[in-house]
This record gives C-alpha cells, sequence and structure tokens, in this order.
C-alpha cells in the first residue's frame, strides 16, 4: 500500500496567513527545555530558527537525490521516510535514536488504539506487536542497508550526547519550583509539526515542488528538534570553554562538570545549570568550530572545505 502524503493548503485553506511563517516562540521554549534559561534571548532564537531552516532545505535536497537514485522517476519527486533514514546510515548512534523516537510514536499510537477499543485480545495483538523484530517496511529498509551488521545493534551502542541532556535536564529541575518546573515541562514538549503540520510544510518547503510522505514529515520535525538540541549542546560547550580557569586541575569541580556513569543525585546540591541565556555571540562561534574545515580529517585540504557552512548537517 502507498504511503499518505501530505499536500500543502491553498489560498482558500483556513490553515493559511500572509504573514511569514516563523517558529521563535517554539525554538525559545526548545532552547529552555535542553539548557538554556527560562527566557532565552529573542536575537539568539531567529539565528537557531535561520540555520535549522537552511539545515532542513538541505535534508529535503540531499533526500530528493536519494529517491532519485531509488529509482523514483516522477516528474515531481516524493521524499519518504526511507530516503531520510539512509542519509542517516553513517552515524549509528543518530540513526537509533530515530528509530527509538518512531518506535515510541508508534507505541503511543497503538496505546490510544487499545484504550479507545478496550478489548483484551486487542491489548495482547499490541504486546505482540510491539515485542516482533519485523516492526514494518522501516526495518525492513534498514534490514536492506543493514551492510556491516550494526545499525540494530542497540545494546552495542552507547548514547551519550542523549545521556548528558539528561543529566543536565535533572540537575537544573532539582533547583525549580513548582511553577518553574511546570513552565520546563511545557518547553520539554514543544516540537515543530506534532500541532500544525500545515505550518511546519510552508516553513521547510513554501517554494518546492516536492512531494513528502506524512511520515517523511515526522522524521523532518524530528531533525529539526535534533537540531536544536545540537546548537544548545554546542553553545554550552563554547560557554564552558569560556570558563575555564587554566592550569586548574580541579576546573572541572568548579565549572559543575558531570559524569553521566558516575552521576549521583544526592552528591550534587541545588544549584541552577544556566542562570544567563545563550547569547548570539556564543551561538555564533558554536557554530564557527563545527563547520570549521580545521576539525576534518584532511583540515582546510578537504575538498569540500569551500562549500557552503551549512551543508555539514547537524542532525545527520
Amino acid at each position: 500500500m502507498t504511503e499518505p502524503s501530505f499536500s500543502k493548503p491553498t489560498n482558500d485553506s483556513p490553515f493559511f496567513r500572509n504573514e511569514p511563517v516563523n517558529y521563535t516562540t517554539e525554538i525559545r521554549q526548545m532552547m529552555h527545555g535542553f539548557g538554556d534559561s527560562s527566557e532565552p534571548l529573542i536575537e539568539s532564537a531567529k539565528i537557531v530558527e535561520e540555520v535549522v531552516l537552511q539545515q532542513m532545505r538541505t535534508i529535503i535536497k540531499k533526500a530528493c537525490e536519494v529517491s532519485e537514485r531509488r529509482g523514483n522517476s516522477k516528474k515531481n519527486t516524493c521524499v519518504s521516510a526511507e530516503d531520510l533514514i539512509f542519509l542517516l546510515r553513517k552515524n549509528k548512534v543518530k540513526l537509533q535514536r530515530l528509530i527509538k523516537y518512531l518506535d515510541l510514536k508508534q507505541f503511543k499510537a497503538s496505546i490510544h488504539k487499545t484504550i479507545d477499543s478496550d478489548l483484551p485480545e486487542d491489548i495482547l495483538e499490541n504486546e505482540n506487536l510491539n515485542g516482533s523484530k519485523n516492526k514494518g517496511p522501516l526495518y525492513s529498509f534498514l534490514n536492506e542497508i543493514n551492510n556491516t551488521g550494526e545499525l540494530l545493534e542497540d545494546a552495542s551502542t552507547i548514547d551519550e550526547v542523549k545521556q548528558q541532556r539528561c543529566v543536565r535536564a535533572e540537575i537544573m529541575t532539582r533547583s525549580m519550583d513548582e511553577a518553574r518546573y511546570l513552565k520546563f515541562s511545557k518547553a520539554r514538549n514543544a516540537s515543530f509539526a506534532n500541532k500544525n503540520r500545515h505550518k511546519f510544510s510552508d516553513w521547510i518547503a513554501s517554494e518546492s515542488d516536492v512531494t513528502i510522505s506524512k511520515q517523511a514529515y515526522t522524521i523532518l520535525g524530528y531533525l529539526a528538534y535534533e537540531t536544536v538540541a545540537q546548537i544548545v549542546d554546542f553553545a554550552l560547550l563554547v560557554r564552558q570553554d569560556q570558563n575555564k580557569i587554566f592550569g586548574d586541575a580541579i576546573d572541572r569541580l568548579r565549572l559543575s562538570y558531570v559524569n553521566p556513569y558516575t552521576y549521583k543525585p544526592y552528591y550534587h546540591g541545588k544549584q541552577v545549570a544556566v542562570t544567563k541565556p545563550i547569547t548570539p555571540a556564543e551561538i555564533i562561534e558554536a557554530l564557527r568550530r563545527y563547520w570549521s574545515p580545521q576539525l576534518d580529517m584532511t583540515g582546510p585540504f578537504n575538498r569540500w572545505s569551500m562549500k557552503k557552512s551549512h551543508l555539514k548537517l547537524l542532525s545527520c
């Protein structure tokens, strides 16, 4: 059965707006959820929004190239979930993080379906489905491209980035009262495409003839969310470097450095991890470091070093 696709609204649609589409408010919430202060700077959010938009359009362009190589000869290229997953094949940690996210959404949908039906046989059927190794066409596609046999090895992969984010969130919440915690929890639930898919489609592909499937939009929303998280991670690393005390052996302790493997909540006092909002200068410096050709294996002699910087993807 052909995967359903999503078409953008016309001018007669109630979702149509004359003003430009933006995600500044949602991105400020996401930045707070990933470790920024409770009131992120609007200037910082606008820079993040511009970078995320560039990255998403680059991902769509690359996915179209993958779709064409896979034999899609239609006049209007259709981007599917498999095309986007193929782009993550070289980073198994990020790929498995995406697969877990899709599995969780599927499990959540099955739970709602079970609650609505309220039949015991439906509950058993869903449990058998979730325990099965064959979970749909995406897993079949992963098995086709899994030449080394490591893309689906969950037990052998440690997601250190995810662990650091969880520890950072736990440290932040230890000093919060009820009102601040509710605001933080709401910020953690912010997303790009869950509530209004029309807005997200107009934002990332407003003038494109590319057809994007419904599941591909879900993955694009996740990749946009991960891009915001990656930028915040890098900006906090820049701030940590700026506050370093060089030559001090216990500098990590003064910076409240936390090892996610040995972290114990009762060893740490109630303190706020970030007191000042992330500045545009910290974001620009973080992106400069990430896109610098000096960090590549061949440095400035890499033939891709003269390309536009945003072609190096943050979420793939």
